[in-house]
């Protein structure tokens, strides 16, 4: 199974000034949240959780 993606949201600290997401943009790259986000392990662990938690 591959690794969840996180697109970058608005409680990133940095998402009107960062650098990697207007790099992104620019190139018309997939917006993916990175480390640089405080939230970014948070997250990653709640969609992971969200990913095996069993079908209803």
């Amino acid at each position: 199974m591959s690794e969840p993606k996180l697109h970058c949201c608005e409680t990133c600290q940095v998402y009107w000034t960062c650098e990697t997401k207007w790099y992104r943009g620019e190139r018309g790259e997939e917006n993916i949240c990175c480390p640089v986000c405080n939230y970014y392990r948070v997250c990653l662990d709640k969609i992971k959780k969200e990913d095996h938690a069993p079908k209803k």
